[in-house]
């Protein structure tokens, strides 16, 4: 199912039908202030619910671990789509994983069907909502708890009245902070505790599991990988939930070109299975070389991880696959324009953000769902390939710039 249809029956459905679950909650639960509700001392078992985005999960995880560090005897069970998979699985953070399937209307509803039943059968004691205000991630959180005894839920406040009425606890969405913090202010709703977030555990976690037979296989199988001493990643796509976040594909067919003009350099493609066509769309704009190789399409988050262990650059739009490669101390170059980098960028000095911040941006935020009407995203258009490649030759010629990485590796 097309992320767009979603959005729309989110939008437009999804109030209706939480505003009836709201209305038939009212006669269940007592009259009393929704903050009165007691935390529990020693919860055994947390929800947490989050649909969108590989990179926003991988972001939220320093929050959900120390969760489960301050209460050491709960199982944490992330509620997910399926393609997110492979990550839930790898980091320690999260015990359980339940997986929605959005490959088909009638597949996502058979499986919305299953699983609703079979959280309420595991009686969670608390629900949080990491999504950004999405109708649908309120519409679970009331299908867990109805009819049932009063829970603590947490999810993001909202300017909408009856939205703030699903959750006992919601949390200000901060935009001046960064969206790791602002996921800190959750695991401070719950606890009255503070901490800095740091991604050392999951960067571990990430360089253990990565792939490395794949990436042999990669190079031994393409002559020109074997003989460039730099490779560079790079990433055309932004995911499906907002394609306007895409540098041009021109620009980056011109960066490429200027790339491989160097005799040391190579060039890998990636891309999820839906991005095949539109990286094959910038391979038609390249010249034949043995140093362009396209993956796009056949790597799993484990060989991804693979291939950035092996590279020294990774150019790419704001992406999970960017913050893949920034959790794991690989450098990049990126660009943001419908979306902020003080919200979502690096916050380590060894990445280099394109960002125009123009009058019209960010067009995204959650207070519109995450969509934007831009037809013309001038604020990615206006950041030139020139000024693209004199930055990479910064970044690239940084002495110790990988050092970090290489040494995680070693000790491996």
């Amino acid at each position: 199912m097309k992320i767009n249809i979603m959005q729309q029956i989110d939008h437009y459905a999804g109030p209706v039908i939480c505003k009836l679950l709201l209305f038939l909650r009212s006669f269940t639960r007592p009259a009393r202030p929704s903050d009165h509700l007691r935390l529990p001392d020693n919860p055994r078992n947390i929800l947490v619910i989050k649909f969108f985005g590989i990179g926003t999960i991988l972001l939220a995880s320093p929050a959900l671990r120390e969760l489960k560090k301050k209460y050491k005897n709960a199982k944490i069970t992330m509620l997910t789509l399926s393609q997110n998979h492979e990550l839930c699985e790898i980091l320690s953070c999260i015990d359980n994983a339940v997986y929605l399937n959005i490959e088909s209307p009638l597949g996502f509803l058979v499986s919305l069907l299953r699983t609703i039943p079979e959280i309420r059968k595991r009686d969670f004691d608390i629900v949080i909502d990491l999504e950004f205000l999405t109708n649908f991630s309120a519409l679970v959180a009331l299908l867990v708890t109805l009819f049932d005894r009063p829970r603590v839920t947490v999810g993001f406040s909202s300017p909408i009245n009856w939205r703030n009425r699903i959750h006992n606890i919601n949390v200000s969405f901060d935009h001046s902070r960064h969206i790791t913090r602002i996921f800190a202010k959750m695991f401070c709703s719950l606890t009255g505790e503070t901490f800095e977030p740091s991604f050392e555990f999951e960067r571990a976690a990430l360089l253990q599991r990565m792939d490395r037979e794949y990436t042999n296989k990669l190079f031994s199988s393409n002559a020109g990988l074997e003989e460039a001493n730099s490779l560079i990643c790079v990433n055309v796509n932004a995911g499906d939930l907002s394609l306007h976040r895409r540098w041009p594909k021109d620009y980056f067919a011109e960066v490429i070109k200027e790339l491989i003009k160097r005799p040391d350099v190579a060039v890998v493609l990636i891309g999820a299975g839906s991005d095949v066509e539109y990286v094959s769309e910038l391979k038609r704009l390249l010249p034949p070389s043995s140093r362009i190789v396209d993956v796009s399409g056949g790597t799993d988050i484990k060989e991804l991880i693979g291939l950035f262990a092996k590279s020294k650059l990774l150019i790419t739009n704001d992406s999970g696959p960017f913050h893949l490669a920034e959790v794991i101390g690989l450098p990049t170059v990126s660009f943001f324009g419908p979306e902020t980098p003080y919200l979502y960028g690096p916050i380590d000095k060894k990445h280099y953000v394109f960002y125009e911040d123009l009058y019209c941006s960010p067009c995204l935020n959650i207070y519109n769902s995450k969509m934007s009407h831009c037809k013309n995203n001038t604020c990615l258009k206006n950041i030139k390939p020139g000024r693209v490649i004199k930055a990479i030759d910064e970044i690239c010629n940084i002495p110790g710039q990988k050092d970090r990485l290489e040494s995680d590796l070693a000790r491996l």
